[in-house]
């Protein structure tokens, strides 16, 4: 069993963009990364093998 990370992004339809590490779970192979569409926003979950790489993206996200 391994600690996978999620990072929930949602983007806007305004451009706005928040991001945050959302979660983790262990499990024996990641989770599937999944999108859902809103009105007026689009919803990201990614899943990763470590901390580190899913802080990495919350920081990508605030820095667009």
């Amino acid at each position: 069993m391994k600690t996978y990370y999620s990072v929930t992004t949602t983007v806007y339809d305004s451009g706005r963009v928040a991001a945050a590490v959302t979660g983790s779970v262990e499990a024996g192979s990641r989770p599937v990364n999944h999108c859902t569409e809103k009105r007026d926003r689009d919803i990201y979950c990614d899943w990763f093998d470590t901390i580190e790489e899913a802080q990495a993206l919350v920081k990508q996200a605030k820095e667009v």
